[in-house]
């Protein structure tokens, strides 16, 4: 492909040549003849350490922030310098990988993501459509494990690219707020859009919660279709920004509230098995959503997922509630992994307050006896939600574990430190797979144990090392032995 296919004309402006691009790559150390190189490196001390990096191994253009200053005629070959070069690497990857699933949904929020994506996927399988999410858990078509809940615009649309291509019509992504802020999904075109949750999180990156939010409502204030649909759900978001409504670009808005909301939840209580139900007011329809969750928050994922799976679809809102009742538990989202002797265990990703108090709010109201978590708190993370995760472990637990949980580069011993209190319902166990044995050693009747932090990830961070580790296999192991 001809470079003036993948550039605008004034990015072409002053340049004399147009090379064949044989592929995009932003990682210098993997450029090869012929690619067009991008440079996200904001050190300038680096950036020309990387550009002639590229230019070495055989890049046939490089893409640079418009204040990058090198001699290009020692390069001899173009440079294009532009105001946002992330904003470029999305532009120039979907138009290198043209071809995309026609109808393509986003979720952004605190918490819930995760589950609202995995949701709509499985309400959509149960109703005959064939659909693939992209997300946390990775790409579900290909079995794709990814490091990234929104991946690099590069392999996101490599991705969509063979979606398209093997037939699939109909996709839904998980929208980070890094994601966002990062232009990731800048160019594609979102017919579907919903908002889970807002709450602390993330403030070692945006700084303040205002940034935070504003990164979070891009997806519905620039990037939805004027034509495309948004679900938002009042009940988890602020109401200091409910006035975000105004500035929403897509013409449809279903919200989500208790009251005077297109979906009004009128009342929620347990019925078999503990799991929820959920009587809701449908524009002045009413009807019981029977749930499999035993969590109301996990119930309102599913009504946001139940409407998502209407967008572009023949199927309707009512429909779409009624399989609810069908689905099953995404893994590490309070999944419980584990019954023996009336007790349960359960997995859930819960690293942030507001999701830790959501979760262990849910498992206390039906634990008969003692509630047990285990928990740690990433490194070189948002420091600041530490004590606010242990004082809500300290009003719900009965007893509490405190492990490791991805020191990263941070001293493991001065993390636990900052999440331990002087309490007997306190216990520091470094050894995260200890901590595990050690909590399901202590279940006597009645007890729910609730292992927070990692959900899904099968992996530990310490310093540069990233070893095999899951909460999923530490559990069946112990419970074998």
């Amino acid at each position: 492909m001809k470079l003036d296919r993948l550039l605008c004309s004034k990015e072409l402006e002053n340049l004399n040549s147009n090379p064949i691009i044989t592929d995009i790559c932003s990682d210098s150390r993997l450029v090869r003849n012929g690619n067009l190189f991008l440079l996200l490196e904001r050190n300038t001390q680096l950036q020309e350490q990387y550009v002639k990096e590229a230019v070495s191994n055989g890049a046939s253009c490089v893409i640079t922030p418009k204040e990058f200053r090198s001699d290009s005629s020692l390069l001899n070959i173009p440079i294009v310098r532009v105001d946002s070069v992330r904003k470029t690497l999305s532009q120039v990857s979907s138009k290198y990988y043209p071809k995309k699933p026609n109808n393509i949904l986003a979720i952004t929020g605190t918490n819930g993501k995760t589950s609202v994506t995995k949701l709509t996927e499985e309400i959509w399988q149960l109703m005959g459509i064939k659909s693939a999410s992209i997300g946390t858990l990775g790409n579900s078509a290909d079995k794709m494990s990814s490091t990234l809940t929104t991946p690099e615009p590069i392999s996101l649309h490599k991705q969509l690219n063979a979606l398209a291509s093997d037939g699939f019509h109909n996709l839904v992504i998980e929208a980070s707020s890094h994601g966002l802020d990062q232009f990731r999904i800048d160019s594609l075109d979102i017919s579907g859009a919903a908002f889970t949750s807002f709450s602390r999180d993330h403030l070692d990156y945006h700084s303040s919660m205002d940034l935070y939010f504003r990164s979070k409502s891009r997806l519905f204030t620039h990037l939805i279709s004027q034509k495309g649909t948004v679900v938002i759900n009042m009940i988890n978001i602020p109401s200091r920004y409910y006035n975000f409504i105004d500035s929403i670009k897509a013409e449809n808005i279903i919200t989500i509230d208790n009251k005077n909301a297109t979906i009004s939840i009128l009342d929620t209580k347990r019925g078999e098995n503990n799991n929820i139900e959920l009587q809701v007011d449908l524009s002045g329809n009413k009807m019981i959503v029977m749930t499999p969750f035993k969590a109301s928050f996990q119930a309102i994922n599913s009504l946001i997922a139940g409407c998502m799976a209407t967008i572009n679809t023949d199927i309707s809102i009512p429909e779409a509630f009624a399989s609810i009742e069908r689905l099953s538990d995404v893994k590490g989202r309070l999944e419980c992994v584990a019954s023996i002797n009336n007790n349960n265990i359960y997995i859930d990703y819960a690293h942030t307050p507001n999701a830790m108090k959501s979760a262990l709010e849910a498992i206390k109201s039906i634990t008969k006896n003692r509630l047990i978590i285990v928990f740690g708190a990433g490194g070189d993370r948002d420091k600041g939600k530490r004590r606010i995760m242990s004082d809500v472990a300290d009003k719900y637990a009965d007893l509490i574990i405190i492990t490791d949980d991805n020191p990263r580069f941070e001293d493991p011993n001065l993390i636990r430190k900052q999440l331990m209190k002087q309490s007997k319902k306190y216990i520091e166990i470094a050894n995260r797979e200890e901590a595990i044995s050690y909590a399901i050693s202590l279940l006597s009747s009645q007890d729910n144990l609730v292992i927070c932090g990692k959900g899904h990830e099968e992996y530990m961070i310490y310093g540069k090392e990233k070893i095999f580790f899951s909460d999923h296999k530490i559990v069946e192991q112990t419970i074998k032995k």
